[in-house]
């Protein structure tokens, strides 16, 4: 008989991750539910993760490598690589739950209708990684549907991470690109937002990963950018393009804004006053919120001392 496909592709990039690459597959390695292969793709490292990574015997293991070329070259070769119905994606410091495929896997039974399933992530220390126990889950978690991500995201931030998330491998297959070529600063963003204007998501109120925190090469703990990033220039231009619903467009227009006043404020800390106000006049959807105008009262003082205090 015909080699059957898994349920899940388990997607690993790869870039200079040897101290902790291991981990990371093991945790896939103890899923419960084991129906997954595990696509890791070396996106050209320099260090012994990749045969660290190849002198792992499991037969669901596949290293795909290839020239460096950036994180999203790499999901995407890994999408492109992967057989299972949902493609499930886990960077290569990161740790899943034991229980995390399993119960995505319920989250999708109880709402067939959502092509992206994601759950809350724990953010932990890179001193306490080593000796973490996870704690069993409870039988019954709250689940619910996300219909606008724009909203959510304003409320509470992203209900998920690159590391508790998976996307149906045919709504992935249907998009120009899944992950922005070229991009490593907001390209899981991108992804997440442009899923979300095609369909709800289901979320489960659970930690199905954990996030290594405090590691020196990450990017985003690196990120202090003073300019806006490509995702949201796209997610304004879509906004008023009408290629989303008109509440989606409402809360993206708002979102963008806010980023912009949070630019703001990063410019005015290096007294970069006269690009500040430029930032605040294009993020002015966000007036009749408090953070705005409470940034525009500082940058009325010329002061970059006070904006270091803004949070």
């Amino acid at each position: 008989m015909p080699d059957q496909p898994p349920f899940w592709s388990v997607v690993i990039p790869l870039y200079n991750k040897g101290p902790y690459i291991e981990a990371t597959v093991a945790s896939v390695l103890a899923q419960s539910d084991p129906d997954f292969e595990i696509v890791v793709v070396d996106d050209g490292s320099t260090d012994r993760g990749p045969d660290l990574v190849a002198g792992l015997s499991d037969p669901r293991i596949r290293l795909i490598r290839q020239a460096n070329a950036g994180v999203s070259a790499a999901r995407n070769q890994g999408i492109q690589a992967s057989r299972g119905a949902f493609v499930a994606f886990l960077d290569g410091d990161d740790l899943y739950h034991p229980e995390c495929l399993a119960r995505l896997r319920a989250l999708h039974a109880q709402f067939p209708q959502a092509a992206v399933l994601g759950g809350r992530e724990q953010r932990l220390a890179h001193a306490d990684m080593a000796g973490h126990q996870f704690s069993s889950l409870p039988a019954h978690l709250p689940c619910r549907i996300v219909d606008n991500l724009p909203a959510e995201f304003l409320r509470v931030g992203l209900p998920f991470s690159s590391s508790s998330v998976a996307v149906s491998r045919q709504l992935l297959s249907s998009l120009p690109f899944a992950f922005p070529p070229g991009e490593s600063m907001g390209e899981d963003l991108d992804l997440w937002f442009r899923l979300a204007e095609r369909g709800p998501i289901a979320l489960i109120d659970a930690q199905i990963a954990v996030y290594r925190v405090g590691i020196a090469s990450s990017l985003m703990g690196s990120f202090h950018g003073l300019d806006l990033l490509p995702v949201w220039h796209r997610m304004r231009v879509r906004a008023l393009a009408g290629s989303m619903s008109r509440a989606q467009a409402k809360d993206s227009l708002r979102v963008v804004a806010e980023m912009e006043v949070t630019l703001a404020r990063r410019l005015m800390r290096v007294a970069h006053f006269g690009p500040a106000w430029a930032r605040l006049r294009d993020g002015r959807v966000a007036m009749r919120g408090r953070r705005w105008w409470l940034t525009f009262a500082v940058w009325l003082t010329g002061s970059a001392s006070l904006a270091r205090r803004l949070r």
